[in-house]
């Protein structure tokens, strides 16, 4: 079993963005998504969710930004555990917010009982929004960069559909003039980790596609004791300032401003984000 496993591994398809095992990571799943949510809650690092510190920071530079008010509604996409949400709406912003992971949006629940949030469980490309309904709406993370250009598309037109006229789309994206486009690749084992509780190998490795213009980063996991061979990945854009602004025009929004590496805000790997606010 574990032969037929590593013959498997031994033949593994060349990297190529959103192609087999590398579309994007399985959210929905509620088992994945409980495992994801203690790497979004932790403090020792920023791979899921940022720590707590440095929300507050980019949430005053997004009030500052939009100019955001008590009493104002925004749209949070693929709003994750309901930080970025909650920090907001502790200065009276009400917020709705939208991902597909059930553990994430039922933690989001949780903590902003009292405050004006509001929290929907379903793919972005999917869920019906109101028309005309939000005063802004954020995008973070690198999520804008991880479904296919075509997805991509249309989740910016139907965020512009739910935004007043004139409201403002924050972006924040990989910055291609900084992202590490150098292969990698390692092993580890470990169990209890984000792939399941059982003792694993993990291969995991890193390839910059030119031509997407995209990391693609793929996680071959082998059960220790059972032989048995799951693959996770995901694929994420880099962008150029003319091509965000091309991709934002192209969906509505016709003004851009950008804000490189937040502005100066230090945490980790700050300086390898773009921040684009489009209206």
């Amino acid at each position: 079993m574990h032969r037929d496993a590593l013959r498997k591994i031994a033949a593994r398809e060349a990297l190529r963005a959103w192609g087999p095992g590398v579309e994007d990571l399985p959210w929905a799943n509620l088992e994945f998504s409980e495992r994801m949510l203690r790497e979004h809650l932790t403090q020792d690092h920023e791979l899921a969710s940022r720590r707590l510190v440095t929300i507050d920071g980019q949430v005053e530079l997004l009030r500052k930004w939009l100019g955001l008010e008590a009493g104002q509604s925004l749209l949070d996409v693929t709003c994750g555990p309901g930080l970025v949400a909650r920090a907001l709406a502790r200065h009276g912003i009400a917020v709705t917010g939208v991902d597909i992971a059930p553990a994430a949006i039922r933690h989001a629940i949780e903590i902003t009982a009292g405050l004006p949030c509001y929290f929907i469980e379903a793919d972005v490309r999917e869920v019906p929004l109101p028309v005309a309904e939000f005063d802004a709406a954020i995008y973070l993370y690198g999520q804008p960069g991880v479904p296919t250009p075509e997805d991509q598309r249309e989740i910016l037109i139907r965020i512009r559909r739910s935004l007043r006229p004139g409201a403002p789309l924050v972006l924040e994206v990989r910055d291609a003039a900084v992202v590490d486009r150098r292969p990698e690749m390692r092993w580890w084992s470990g169990s209890r980790g984000l792939f399941g509780p059982d003792a694993q190998l993990v291969l995991t490795e890193r390839q910059w596609d030119g031509e997407a213009r995209a990391t693609v980063e793929r996680d071959i996991v082998l059960d220790i004791e059972t032989g048995a061979l799951s693959v996770f990945g995901v694929t994420e854009c880099a962008y150029e300032p003319d091509e965000i602004a091309g991709l934002l025009a192209d969906t509505g929004f016709p003004t851009v401003e950008f804000h490189r590496a937040w502005d100066g805000l230090n945490f980790d790997d700050s300086a390898t984000w773009l921040v684009a606010i489009g209206r």
